[in-house]
C-alpha cells in the first residue's frame, strides 16, 4: 500500500512556498478589519470605528467607505490616523479610526470598509450600530421658546466679508504704497520733510553774497588753486540761478546756462557778467589755463555784480515809507522858505 498521494503533496508544497523560511510564519496578505467601540450609543454622542489595515509597504492602496450606502442618520465626523507597524516581508499594519455621530435613534448598518488597489479590492465585515433615543422622562419643566435675541450692529457689519476678512493686508498695502510715494518725493527733492523745527531760509541773493565773501576770504587763487576757485565760484552762481529763477543750472552746460539767461527778461541784461565768468572758468577747468590775478579779481566782482543786478526788488517797509514821506515833507518846507 503506497502512502504517496499527489493532492496532499501539492497542498504541502503550496503552504511551504507561502511561508517564511526563516521565521516559520506565513507571509501576511492584505486585509481590512473593522470593529466598533460600542455597539450601542445614545443619540448625539460620538463613537469610533477602529480599522486595522494590513498592506504592502509603499502600496498605493486607498482605504475608503462607500458613502452612497452609509446611513444618512449617522454623520462622518473625522478620520483619525494611528500607528503604523512593520510586520516584515514588506508588509505593514496601519491603524485607523472613523469617528461618527448619529442624530436619530434606530439600528443602522455600517457598510464594509474597502481597501482599493486598482482592480483588487479587499473588504471588511459590515457592522451594526444601535442608537438609543435621549431619555426625556427626567425633564420636569418644559420652558417655552425664548424670544429672538437682538444684537447691536456696528458700522463694519455692513461691509462685505472680503473687506473685513483681509483688512489687515489692505492696510499694509496702503502703507507700502504711501511710503513709496513719500520716498519718491523726498529723494527727487519734490517734497521736504521737516522733522525738527527749521530756521527761516535766507533769500537766494543773501546766500550767494555770503558764499562769495567766504570764497574771497579763502584766498584760493592766491595759493595757486585756481581750478578749485573757479569751480566754487561757478557752483555758487549755479545754485543761485536754481533758487532764484528755477533754472536747473546744476545739470546744464555753460552754453545751456547762457541760453536760459537770454530767454529770461530779468537776466537778459546782466548776462554779460555771467558770460565773462563762465568763459574764464571753462578755460581754467578744461584747458588748464592760469589766468592773471586781475582776471581772478574781476571774475569775483562780475559774479557779485550779477547777483546784485538780478536780486529781487524788496518793497519798502511801512516804517521806511513813513520816514521817507516825513523827509520829503521836510524838504518841501525848506524849499518854501
Amino acid at each position: 500500500m503506497s502512502f504517496f498521494k499527489p493532492d496532499i503533496c501539492a497542498f504541502a508544497l503550496a503552504v511551504a512556498l507561502g511561508c517564511n523560511a526563516f521565521t516559520g510564519h506565513c507571509a501576511p496578505r492584505p486585509s481590512v478589519t473593522a470593529a466598533i467601540d460600542s455597539s450601542q450609543i445614545t443619540m448625539g454622542y460620538r463613537t469610533a470605528i477602529k480599522v486595522d489595515v494590513v498592506d504592502s509597504a509603499g502600496s498605493p492602496s486607498q482605504l475608503v467607505v462607500d458613502k452612497a450606502v452609509f446611513p444618512q442618520e449617522v454623520e462622518i465626523v473625522d478620520w483619525v490616523y494611528g500607528d503604523t507597524t512593520d510586520l516584515g516581508n514588506g508588509m505593514v499594519e496601519m491603524k485607523r479610526a472613523l469617528v461618527v455621530q448619529p442624530f436619530d435613534s434606530g439600528v443602522y448598518t455600517i457598510p464594509p470598509f474597502l481597501l482599493v488597489n486598482g482592480p483588487d479590492t479587499v473588504r471588511s465585515k459590515a457592522l451594526t450600530l444601535k442608537v438609543n433615543p435621549v431619555d426625556v422622562s427626567s425633564m420636569s419643566d418644559i420652558n417655552p421658546l425664548a424670544p429672538t435675541a437682538s444684537f447691536h450692529s456696528k458700522w463694519y457689519d455692513w461691509m462685505p466679508d472680503w473687506i473685513t476678512e483681509y483688512w489687515v493686508w489692505y492696510l499694509i498695502g496702503l502703507l507700502i504704497i504711501a511710503g513709496g510715494i513719500c520716498g519718491y518725493l523726498i529723494f527727487t527733492k519734490k517734497m521736504t520733510v521737516a522733522i525738527l523745527p527749521q530756521k527761516k531760509r535766507l533769500p537766494p541773493d543773501q546766500i550767494a553774497f555770503s558764499r562769495l565773501n567766504e570764497l574771497k576770504e579763502a584766498q584760493l587763487w592766491e595759493k595757486g588753486q585756481e581750478k578749485e576757485y573757479y569751480t566754487r565760484l561757478i557752483d555758487i552762481l549755479r545754485e543761485y540761478l536754481q533758487e532764484r529763477f528755477g533754472i536747473n543750472a546744476m545739470e546744464m552746460t555753460s552754453s545751456q546756462i547762457l541760453k536760459a539767461l537770454r530767454s529770461n527778461e530779468e537776466t537778459r541784461m546782466p548776462k554779460k557778467y555771467m558770460e565773462r565768468v563762465v568763459e574764464i572758468a571753462d578755460y581754467v577747468k578744461f584747458a588748464k589755463v592760469r589766468p592773471m590775478p586781475d582776471d581772478n579779481v574781476r571774475s569775483w566782482q562780475d559774479a557779485l555784480q550779477f547777483v546784485e543786478d538780478t536780486k529781487p526788488v524788496q518793497e519798502p517797509e511801512p516804517a521806511d515809507v513813513q520816514e521817507a514821506q516825513a523827509e520829503l515833507e521836510s524838504l518841501k518846507g525848506k524849499d518854501k522858505r
